[in-house]
């Protein structure tokens, strides 16, 4: 079967960046289709398409077997998925996506002037565990990690791996004295777990770090990461394994010194004043 006449590779680029416009004009839904363009094979094409900064557009060869295509296609669609804020080997938010939430949760209690609390987790000794098991077990460990904290959280809560071995939890309308109950229940299901690499049954621990607005002023991003940050390194320090909280970021403002916020009552207990279903009202 002969090919017919393709078009040059400055033709084709011509074309990927017309369709890249129409692409942003028309993109109204979430659902997701496959442009289709038989070209030459050339392995110069991907650094081509780096350079037009067009990286979710990619050239899978396809005279090498379907296997190898394949192969080339869950690479592709893993990158894909931490460009969008997803780390690939837990499921959780990346880094990128808790940046994006971080700043939308500031906003939100600036705005509403409600609590935001983060936390910031390490595993302890976790170095000790990739080379002692190996680098596939410590993935069965973070992932097995990843799954207590999901099942922890709330769907509002944003639960993250930030780096290699750290996680961190974004609590909108959480106060310091509830985020700390939810750490020692997540320390407690950590500690409870045995996380099974070939024959062997691991136990690993975390040291964690919070950091609290109470929702009297916008929140600053950058120091109330520093602030839990620097509360788990001192989790570090003491011994491991352990909660340390940083001092409440507005708590200077005048306000008593109950580490539950006013504003947090309300968020917590709202629901029981809402008038009934049988008087006939709209709730709140």
């Amino acid at each position: 079967m002969l090919l017919p006449d393709l078009p040059s590779d400055e033709a084709l680029l011509g074309e990927l960046e017309t369709l890249e416009r129409e692409l942003r004009l028309h993109a109204t839904s979430g659902d997701v289709s496959a442009l289709v363009r038989l070209i030459r094979s050339d392995p110069a094409w991907p650094q081509a398409l780096r350079r037009k900064r067009m990286e979710q557009w990619f050239v899978l060869p396809l005279n090498d077997g379907a296997y190898p295509a394949l192969a080339e296609l869950k690479r592709h669609m893993e990158e894909l998925a931490t460009l969008q804020g997803q780390d690939p080997l837990t499921g959780l938010v990346n880094r990128r996506g808790f940046d994006q939430a971080m700043a939308l949760e500031v906003e939100r209690s600036g705005r509403f002037r409600t609590p935001l609390t983060l936390c910031v987790m390490d595993l302890d000794d976790f170095k000790a565990v990739n080379d002692t098991y190996g680098h596939i077990c410590g993935d069965t460990v973070l992932k097995a990690i990843a799954s207590v904290l999901q099942a922890e959280t709330r769907l509002i809560d944003t639960t993250a791996r930030i780096g290699g071995e750290e996680f961190a939890i974004l609590l909108p309308g959480t106060g310091l004295l509830r985020a700390c109950k939810l750490m020692e229940r997540i320390q407690a299901a950590i500690i409870s777990s045995r996380i099974h690499c070939g024959d062997a049954a691991l136990s690993v621990t975390m040291s964690m770090g919070v950091a609290s607005y109470r929702g009297r002023q916008v929140p600053d991003a950058t120091l109330l990461m520093e602030e839990a940050d620097q509360a788990m390194y001192r989790a570090k320090r003491a011994g491991k394994n352990r909660i340390e909280t940083a001092p409440i970021l507005d708590l200077s403002l005048g306000e008593d010194r109950s580490l539950v916020h006013q504003n947090e009552k309300r968020f917590l207990f709202s629901s029981f004043f809402a008038p009934s279903p049988q008087t006939g009202e709209d709730r709140d």
